[in-house]
């Protein structure tokens, strides 16, 4: 029988079975790796990263990078040196593959009788089923061992673990991989640490500078985050305008708490992915722009993202009538008026702390009077809001 037209080049050999017991992904990947390695007699086998773009062109870098970090989690594949992308190359061996000396200790060992394999109804694995992320989820202890063997100490990897479950409760996804998950996750924010830390080391060095003992102090109404911590956030994929929105909600109930931190900037790192996360998650943004009905609501999941930011429910829900009045006198449409409302109840919220805090122009960014509208009625602070694009 002729094969199918559109098949004609390299076909990769896949096992059903194995797909279904550690994933598509990771069987496709383990087969190539393992089809280069066939064809290799060092234990420690060599493909070209080039090579292996060229066998699985369907992906790109950040899923090959993604499926070969899911292969070490599961202990199905060890990589020695660098890793893919970051070298011309990958050096490689198999988790459940003898190292040279255990094979000469196996060697000489004695010969055991084979115990038959159990039928295949007993002996065919099945895969964990899908579940959402419990409230009080914690890692495998192999998970965290095996970012220890990555140099990611433990106490790192725990403090880690509330915005890793806050992620995955807030997404909504149903998983049968967190420990992975949390795995790559983990190494992501290693990596950031890393970098913020050999940042701050260089500068120190041109500098000179040697840093004192910073004392647990009081937010005070002028704070605003390093550059390291917006840098953080950015890279994080969160928008300026969204973390700029964030500080004068945070300096205010801080404020009025009045308890004293030396760690501001990790705080507000904290409180903005949350807020984020839940944004990204709950708000939707119809495809097609649509004028804001007469009666329009804001959904509920609004006001959970604003408690969350401790912007009481009273305050945003007697903000709903001018806020519609402006939008229908205007006649504009948009793809969410949900992201529309947060933005302008955190606005508003800005303005008491402005005003609080004696700074009638806004005191999260310093700027002098009249370089941005004021917030007194919703036409003025609907005129800052029009001009922001990132809850587009």
């Amino acid at each position: 029988m002729p094969v199918h037209p559109l098949i004609s080049d390299h076909a990769i050999s896949l096992s059903a079975t194995l797909a279904a017991t550690i994933g598509l992904e990771e069987a496709i990947l383990l087969s190539v790796l393992n089809d280069a390695a066939r064809l290799q007699t060092q234990p420690q086998a060599r493909l070209n990263s080039d090579t292996l773009r060229r066998q699985v062109p369907f992906w790109d870098d950040n899923t090959i990078v993604r499926v070969m970090d899911s292969l070490t989690a599961k202990g199905l594949l060890q990589l020695h040196g660098p890793a893919f992308t970051q070298a011309a190359g990958i050096v490689f061996s198999f988790g459940n593959a003898p190292l040279p000396q255990e094979r000469q200790e196996r060697a000489k060992a004695p010969v055991q009788q084979a115990v038959p394999a159990p039928p295949p109804s007993q002996a065919k694995p099945q895969p964990a089923r899908p579940a959402p992320m419990p409230e009080q989820w914690q890692p495998s202890e192999e998970a965290i061992q095996r970012l220890e063997q990555h140099g990611i100490p433990r106490a790192f990897s725990f403090s880690q673990l509330d915005a890793f479950v806050l992620q995955g409760q807030e997404q909504g996804s149903n998983r049968n991989d967190w420990n992975t998950r949390f795995f790559r996750f983990i190494k992501n924010q290693w990596v950031y640490a890393q970098n913020d830390a050999g940042r701050f080391r260089r500068q120190q060095e041109r500098t000179g500078f040697q840093p004192t003992q910073e004392e647990a102090q009081p937010i005070t109404g002028e704070w605003q985050p390093s550059s390291d911590a917006l840098q953080i956030l950015q890279r994080a994929g969160i928008d300026p305008q969204f973390i700029e929105d964030a500080v004068p909600e945070f300096v205010l109930y801080w404020q009025e708490r009045g308890d004293v931190f030396k760690t501001w900037n990790s705080k507000f790192i904290q409180h903005v992915r949350q807020q984020w996360a839940r944004y990204t998650a709950a708000v939707e943004h119809s495809p097609m722009p649509t004028r804001i009905e007469s009666n329009w609501q804001p959904a509920e999941d609004c006001y959970d993202i604003l408690s969350m930011g401790h912007i009481p429910r009273d305050f945003a829900s007697a903000l709903v009538a001018e806020f519609v009045l402006y939008w229908r006198d205007s006649n504009q449409v948009h793809n969410s008026w949900n992201s529309r409302f947060l933005q302008y109840v955190k606005q508003q919220w800005a303005k008491r702390h402005a005003q609080s805090s004696g700074n009638p122009t806004g005191a999260n960014n310093g700027q002098q009077a009249g370089t941005q509208p004021g917030y007194s009625t919703a036409e003025a602070s609907v005129s800052r809001l029009s001009d922001t694009s990132w809850a587009k």
